[in-house]
């Protein structure tokens, strides 16, 4: 089967990373059909809350659709309690014979019912080409789906000796405008981005995609409330600002402030004086953001790593050395006492 079929879902799938930071947190989803050894029509999701991509190929293929196969790298939904109306219905009632799915649904409400319903019709269904490559275009919505937690990115430029900054703080620029361009595009691409109360009073950042693309939701951790009014993340309306802080703060002048400024503020119980980042995911999630981009300090990044919610780290190296004993590193905190305790990854 993959020989014949390969090159029809590698399609599919090219064409559902178009959706990549414009339908969130739906997957993204792309769609082939072919009559006769010939493509007919092809298309993807185009933005959330707009057509699927099997809906918006079989409208492009018309009647040609009758007894033809179809290719698409995520299983066909059957659910009603969505945006959009479901897509077996049109899969059926368009006279496709066969459809050829990368992976199935792992959404509860769909998960295999889709397939199922599409064969209780008498429609061939084959599932498993280019799983993989299916799964690592939508690992976020899958993380998502399953887990109820944002995919998490922790990014960082460094030196090659492992510094973020030099002893007096100093960090612009440790690496190159086209590495700063790579970030851009990168912010553009997730739900949110997130940094620790440091970040924004040393260096001011408006955590934006520099007209890249869409902006990110910005997050900020203050449990202290020390970032000032002037920073420049309260005073743009580029995209929504959200204010992690401690539940002990009460309504102030400075939180009432922020929320007319259309500051969202969400309020955590500390535990030893800080918040758990398990915590907030979850909250994230809630609000339909699934996938988040770390772009905090060495104690940020710690206590990300250390709280387990980070599932992938990227690093910028810049070909310097900065030296001192006293230069920031981009993973700060206690740290471990073995190598054993070492938190590890696999390089992609």
């Amino acid at each position: 089967m993959e020989n014949k079929h390969r090159k029809y879902m590698e399609l599919a799938i090219e064409l559902a990373r178009k959706g990549l930071g414009k339908v969130s947190p739906n997957p993204m989803v792309g769609c082939v059909i072919v009559k006769n050894g010939v493509i007919i029509a092809k298309g993807y999701h185009c933005y959330f809350g707009g057509p699927h991509a099997e809906a918006e190929t079989l409208k492009s293929a018309g009647g040609r659709a009758n007894r033809a196969t179809m290719y698409v790298n995520l299983e066909p939904c059957c659910h009603t309690d969505k945006k959009t109306p479901p897509c077996v219905p049109k899969i059926i009632n368009a006279g496709i014979k066969e459809v050829i799915v990368a992976m199935k649904d792992p959404n509860p409400e769909v998960s295999g019912k889709g397939i199922k319903t599409l064969r209780h019709y008498g429609i061939k269904c084959k599932v498993g080409l280019l799983q993989k490559n299916a799964e690592e275009l939508n690992r976020a919505y899958i993380k998502w789906i399953t887990k109820k937690m944002p995919f998490v990115i922790l990014k960082s430029a460094v030196s090659l000796d492992g510094k973020i900054a030099t002893r007096t703080g100093d960090s612009k620029w440790i690496t190159s405008r086209q590495s700063r361009e790579v970030v851009y595009r990168l912010r553009s691409q997730v739900d949110s981005v997130l940094v620790g109360a440091n970040t924004i009073i040393k260096d001011n950042p408006s955590l934006t995609a520099h007209r890249m693309g869409r902006n990110p939701v910005r997050i900020v951790i203050d449990p202290k409330l020390k970032i000032p009014l002037s920073a420049k993340i309260f005073n743009t309306n580029l995209s929504q600002t959200i204010l992690i802080t401690k539940e002990q703060n009460k309504q102030s002048a400075y939180l009432k402030r922020l929320e007319s400024r259309g500051v969202r503020l969400l309020k955590f119980l500390t535990k030893n004086g800080r918040i758990n980042f398990k915590q907030i995911m979850y909250e994230l999630a809630k609000d339909n953001i699934a996938s988040v981009l770390v772009e905090g300090g060495g104690e940020t990044n710690a206590l990300a790593l250390e709280d387990g919610v980070v599932d992938e780290v990227m690093f910028f190296i810049a070909p310097k050395i900065i030296g001192g004993r006293a230069a920031k590193t981009p993973v700060e905190g206690e740290g471990i006492d073995r190598i054993s305790q070492a938190i590890n990854f696999k390089f992609t």
